[in-house]
């Protein structure tokens, strides 16, 4: 044990019962055990990363060095300056320097104190004396946690893949997710919303492989030294060293690498696309719109910021659709439909550019602020590349989708609020559901035609990402923000008086804010596009498991139709339960809509639909293709649906699946599935 001397004033705050985290004054932020506010505390401005890629030990290794600005306001009298970071438990810091000189371990310690499951272990620094406002360099030297022979534990953070878990099965692969809060588990750092930073990185790693940061790629790759332990499996002994750099401010949580056997190929004026070399053509065919969307997303929200927007498909088992990591969006390979019907998750992760990465929601209690914007202008953005009909097929599967996610938690739940209550330290990937995306995005569907619709509110948009750009926001100041905006408007135009006299005066902005449950106004979905979809689905509830009824059911009844449709389709006949199950009953309903219209060989989005409706109505032959979906992918879109209707078809099963598979899974994704099937 260290020290206690670097802990005195944490100690402090404990003995006056300030120290609690739901009252901790050193940041705005539940989710967090780092303290960048208030007296005697520094805060990081900009981060520089020396790394070294071990796929042998699986573990990334090195320092970052923390450029830092001193508070304001001093420490108390005799009280030193402290740096505090967040990090993961596991994550192992060998050496502090400050200033270039190394600090005595009695100065530098984890804050064992308020060691928390979910949070992690701070760790504090104390700093030499200096002014208010001053610079101070700190490097902490560091190595991530290593996951057990099995493939789990280690650092929650990273996924380390062997070659027979890539496409080319030659060379291994390692990529990142951070949001929300596993970056502390990669790098110490100020893992909250409310620091955003700049950084710099070299990354080290075998000469056959190639790395890639959310940052623009500056030099390599450049020779360097060998590391003194054995070569990762398919690689020779040279290594080479690669240069980034991310000159805009970022949260921790969009620091993103991945390094493998990658190759690209060019799409668009900023834009290529990358993936494994035994993919590329493929994924570059279906990604060939880049341009369009950012485009169109500068036409809506303002000028593209950060100069190049590059996308890479990563291997089956990362657990998102897309993560909007500035300069390098990391997709899923289900979205390789070989029809390009699935590139709406693109449009999505381009819309982020603005809101999430130019402007970030302050805390994960305000999540919905980038979720819901961004939803909003994915809508958009799909209307002006596609066309109308297109974007409203779109719109009632995030509605159909936001009634599953309300019915999954319950009406009343914390986390079907669009500011859910973190302030007991809970996790929020427990509470990732489409609520912060369908729900915010229809509060900005409704703020939009009470002030005079798309000609009047999306000016404001684009305002507000020029007044908030590289800065956080909590829902009030958004709200604050549109109230001024418009009452200067108002000034000037008849029309958004009346509307901020009237409907906006009679907005309940708390109830918005907090209430639970489905919204009280959703966009309205235009049926034209919708009926022919509903008409369908209804012959299906009515033909019941008639034979002669269902004979009349047909390959014919879906030609022309593109995956959007036919997921709306599905959706009609699917419950409003994430769980599966729906309004036919029939096994042999079920086979015979298999036969027709080859469900159980179509994409992802089909099969999870599909296959959740049939394991619903007990039918046998859903069950194989249940498990292969459930295993060949860890997407978490369809990963943890699935697992829950295997669990309601057969709960054996689905537990000896996941046990059989979980260490395929990204860490996020198993730690999700494994609370589903404990539940």
């Amino acid at each position: 044990l260290c020290s206690p001397s670097p802990f005195a004033a944490c100690d402090r705050l404990y003995a006056e019962g300030i120290g609690d985290m739901a009252t901790n004054r050193r940041s705005a932020d539940p989710s967090t055990l780092s303290e960048p506010l208030g007296p005697g505390r520094a805060r990081v401005q900009h981060l520089d990363l020396d790394l070294l890629v071990d796929f042998v030990g699986k573990r990334l290794l090195g320092h970052v060095d923390l450029r830092c600005l001193r508070n304001d306001a001093p420490p108390p009298e005799g009280e030193a300056w402290e740096l505090v970071l967040d990090a993961s438990a596991d994550l192992e810091v060998s050496d502090v320097q400050v200033d270039g000189a190394a600090l005595d371990r009695s100065r530098w310690g984890r804050d064992e104190r308020r060691r928390h499951p979910t949070l992690g272990l701070a760790l504090r620094v104390q700093l030499p004396p200096g002014p208010p406002g001053g610079e101070v360099m700190v490097r902490v030297s560091y190595e991530t946690a290593a996951p057990s022979e099995s493939g789990e534990g280690g650092c929650s953070a990273l996924q380390w893949l062997t070659p027979a878990q890539t496409a080319g099965k030659r060379f291994p692969y390692m990529f990142s997710q951070c949001q929300a809060i596993h970056a502390r588990a990669m790098m110490p750092c100020q893992d909250t919303c409310e620091c955003k930073a700049s950084y710099k990185a070299v990354v080290r790693c075998p000469a056959e492989l190639t790395p890639l940061m959310s940052a623009v790629k500056t030099s390599g790759p450049d020779p360097c030294p060998e590391p003194e332990w054995e070569t990762p499996e398919g690689c020779g002994k040279a290594w080479a060293s690669h240069s980034f750099d991310q000159a805009l401010p970022i949260p921790a949580y969009l620091v993103a690498i991945v390094c493998g056997r990658l190759a690209s190929r060019r799409v668009g004026p900023r834009s290529s696309i990358w993936s494994e070399e035994e993919m590329v053509e493929e994924c570059a065919w279906e990604f060939a719109d880049t341009e369009k969307f950012v485009a169109a997303g500068e036409a809506l929200c303002g000028p593209y910021r950060w100069g190049v927007y590059d996308l890479l498909v990563l291997p089956p088992s990362f657990p998102y659709g897309g993560m909007e990591n500035p300069c390098l969006t990391f997709v899923t390979p289900t979205l390789l439909a070989k029809d390009r019907s699935q590139v709406h998750v693109v449009a999505h992760e381009v819309a982020h550019s603005w809101s999430g990465n130019l402007v970030t929601n302050q805390t994960w209690e305000h999540f919905w602020l980038n979720e819901g914007l961004t939803m909003f202008t994915e809508m958009k953005i799909i209307r002006d590349v596609y066309g109308e009909e297109e974007a409203m097929l779109q719109l009632s599967n995030n509605l159909k989708s936001l009634a599953e996610s309300v019915n999954h938690f319950g009406n009343d739940h914390n986390y079907t609020k669009l500011i859910p209550d973190l302030s007991s330290g809970e996790d929020p990937d427990d509470a990732f559901s489409t609520v912060p995306y369908i729900k915010g995005m229809s509060l900005f569907c409704l703020l939009e035609k009470l002030i005079g619709g798309e000609e009047k509110f999306q000016p404001f948009v684009k305002e507000y990402f020029r007044h908030f750009g590289g800065k956080t926001v909590t829902s009030y100041q958004m709200r604050d923000f549109f109230l001024d905006t418009f009452k200067e408007k108002a000034k000037t135009d008849p029309t958004v008086a009346a509307a901020l006299e009237g409907p906006i005066a009679a907005l309940d902005w708390e109830k918005l804010f907090t209430a639970p449950g489905m919204p009280e106004f959703v966009p309205a979905c235009d049926a034209a596009p919708l009926d022919e979809a509903r008409a369908l689905a209804q012959r299906w509830e009515k033909a019941g498991d008639d034979p002669a009824a269902l004979g009349a059911f047909g390959p014919q009844d879906v030609e022309g139709w593109g995956t959007t449709k036919l997921m709306v389709f599905l959706d009609f006949l699917l419950a409003d339960s994430e769980d599966g199950g729906g309004s036919i009953s029939s096994a042999a309903a079920c086979a015979k809509m298999a036969e027709c219209y080859g469900f159980l060989k179509a994409n992802c989005e089909l099969r999870f639909r599909f296959l959740r409706l049939a394991l619903g109505a007990r039918w046998g032959g859903a069950k194989d293709a249940a498990v292969d979906l459930a295993t060949s992918q860890g997407r978490m879109k369809f990963t943890r649906p699935i697992y829950r209707a295997l669990k309601a078809y057969d709960v054996a099963l689905a537990r000896e699946t996941f046990i059989k598979h979980q260490s395929s899974y990204h860490p996020i994704c198993a730690k999700m599935v494994a609370r589903d099937l404990e539940a």
